[in-house]
């Protein structure tokens, strides 16, 4: 089980949250040549784990409330909408393995927990793709199914997503939740005593 992290003070969630949802923004402006290649889904995930699912569902929300509104590719509302609920599968993904995962990796980079990420990252990242896909195919073309047709043909948009997500998560959430744990936040996080 893991352990709870809370906030001291109120005004360290709202850095928190801030801090992690400007990571998430500028990620993806930074990884924009990287086709569906996003960081955000992978800091999303580890807010929810580690700082619950409020904080989870705000910074998908803020995030994708920005990205989406200045988005190089254009903006449409109803899709931003649709991206803003795919998201926070990530967050309540988190806010969920928290609960039935003991952060014990150790020294090894590969391990039984470091799959496990991964595969929950495939399938959050499957979750995202079908309904952003379906609203899209929906709103655009009339056809969820067409939307769902989409998200691999002619270009495998929706697999180069999840594979780099099975890997982000596989590789970066252990490492990032592990040193939290260990205390790398000390003067903004304290440890409850109860476990989850």
């Amino acid at each position: 089980m893991g352990v709870t992290l809370t906030f001291q003070r109120s005004i360290d969630r709202v850095v928190i949250i801030a801090l992690l949802s400007s990571l998430c923004i500028v990620s993806n402006y930074a990884m924009l040549p990287l086709w569906n290649v996003k960081l955000m889904d992978t800091i999303v995930f580890i807010s929810g784990f580690l700082f619950g699912l409020y904080s989870g569902l705000l910074i998908a929300a803020i995030s994708w409330i920005v990205y989406g509104s200045l988005n190089p590719y254009g903006f449409s509302f109803p899709t931003l909408l649709a991206v803003i609920l795919g998201e926070m599968v990530y967050a309540l993904s988190g806010h969920l393995v928290r609960k039935k995962f003991s952060m014990t990796n150790g020294a090894n980079l590969i391990s039984t927990q470091n799959l496990a990420f991964g595969v929950i990252g495939l399938l959050s990242t499957l979750a995202y793709d079908i309904l952003t896909n379906a609203v899209v195919g929906w709103l655009f073309y009339g056809s969820i199914f067409y939307g769902l047709l989409t998200m691999n043909f002619p270009i495998p948009m929706g697999i180069i997503h999840e594979a780099s997500n099975f890997f982000l998560f596989a590789l970066l959430a252990p490492i990032i939740i592990n040193s939290v744990n260990r205390g790398i936040l000390p003067n903004v996080l304290k440890r409850d005593k109860k476990e989850v």
